[in-house]
């Protein structure tokens, strides 16, 4: 996935000078729980609100938004010369693919039997690869995908009791705002560590 040229050696800058500089693990989980969280807001209001009718209808606007705006939110956290006009082309295809995981175990087992949860996993696991080999990072696949599959899941599950406790349109809201805080600082997470260099993964290991 070069061709998206997202790490620095396969930018189109990447023979100019950048002043670019990793912004820490902290404020990347930070960032990204934040600046997610915002759009995640706004694509539950399209549920909280019934704006969309019909339920393939509203998933797939829902999904739209999140295409959309994710991309161009976390650009931030890449540290590609250029990154935030090419990045958004390629988390949309990470966040089509995740969407389409999820939507197949909840459609196919028409909501039941966990299929929430599956349908996660299945989904997160290809995001985490196709971040992986976009940014040439080759180690860590179970570990950052253990880590955004426990942050996404707690937001998920935290927000899903939040609206059991408010309902209605607020508590939809609330669901949308703990799913994306806990989805964003996942992905924060794994955009910091996938920009790691192999070398210094490799050293650190060693030490």
């Amino acid at each position: 996935m070069k061709c998206f040229g997202l790490t620095r050696e396969d930018s189109p800058g990447a023979g100019q000078e950048t002043n670019a500089r990793s912004p820490g693990l902290s404020f990347s989980m930070l960032y990204g729980s934040v600046s997610f969280g915002a759009v995640s807001v706004l694509a539950y209001s399209i549920w909280a609100y019934r704006l969309v009718p019909g339920t393939a209808a509203m998933y797939a606007t829902i999904t739209a938004v999140y295409v959309g705006l994710s991309g161009l939110a976390l650009s931030r956290l890449v540290l590609a010369p250029g990154a935030w006009k090419r990045f958004p082309l390629f988390f949309a295809t990470v966040f089509i693919v995740y969407a389409l995981c999820w939507c197949a175990f909840w459609f196919g087992l028409k909501g039941k039997f966990h299929a929430d949860l599956f349908g996660a996993v299945a989904g997160l696991a290809v995001a985490t690869w196709m971040l992986q080999r976009a940014f040439g990072q080759p180690d860590g696949f179970l570990r950052l995908f253990a880590v955004l599959l426990a942050l996404h899941s707690a937001g998920y599950y935290l927000g899903g009791e939040l609206y059991a406790l408010v309902r209605g349109s607020s508590g939809r809201l609330l669901w949308g705002a703990a799913h994306g805080l806990g989805f964003g600082a996942g992905l924060g997470y794994v955009l910091f560590q996938c920009q790691i260099p192999p070398t210094l993964s490799a050293n650190s290991k060693v030490r």
